[in-house]
């Protein structure tokens, strides 16, 4: 026996599909919405985090010549404030090596990264890395990009080589993640930098020379 749907029926059917995927479309844009929302949080948490904050600020009172005349300078006006970032600057250079000792204690003590994830990063940072900077700055010299200097080319090569930088270890510390990876990396990439800025060292002044 067939039943038939009379017309009240199929319309009812039809607002409760149309309904449905109303809702659907609405929930899907409200969670891409949520999704945006959270990414631009985290670019401007990272953005106002110290390091950056200050490097944006140096740069605009560098680069604006009545703001640089009025703090830097013997004749400044608020010369005080240069001398008290100076006062602290001087501090920070200690301060950093006691994060960095820290880090690398407790990568002693701590692994809880693989191996092969050491190896990895180890191999990148001390073996393409120099490589390709070998290429970026005689590509550079042969374009005419650079001066014909051998210790400015020397200078621009050996930054490849170099380990990790030290505000790594603050800033996984100030947002507290991956602090213990962090530590574990440091120790195993500032043990090798000592064979690799001595060998890398090594091959840039014979290319150069």
């Amino acid at each position: 026996m067939t039943t038939t749907n009379s017309p009240e029926d199929d319309t009812r059917y039809q607002t409760i599909e149309s309904s449905g995927s109303d809702s659907n479309l609405v929930t899907q844009k409200a969670s891409t919405w949520s999704k945006l929302l959270g990414t631009l949080h985290q670019i401007l948490k990272e953005l106002l985090a110290p390091p950056t904050l200050s490097a944006i600020i140096g740069l605009i009172f560098g680069a604006i010549a009545w703001l640089k005349y009025l703090i830097i300078g013997d004749s400044a006006p608020l010369r005080f404030i240069q001398d008290s970032v100076q006062l602290l600057g001087n501090g920070t250079i200690p301060c950093m090596t006691l994060i960095l000792g820290g880090n690398l204690t407790q990568g002693l003590r701590k692994a809880g990264i693989k191996p092969l994830v050491i190896l990895a990063v180890v191999c990148v940072r001390y073996v393409i890395l120099p490589v390709v900077g070998i290429g970026v700055v005689k590509a550079a010299a042969r374009i005419g990009l650079l001066a014909a200097d051998p210790l400015y080319h020397f200078v621009l090569m050996i930054q490849y080589t170099l380990p990790p930088a030290m505000n790594i270890g603050t800033m996984t510390q100030l947002f507290d993640v991956a602090q213990e990876e962090c530590s574990v990396l440091f120790l195993w990439t500032y043990l090798v930098a000592a064979i690799s800025l001595t060998v890398w060292s090594t091959v840039f002044m014979w290319i150069l020379s």
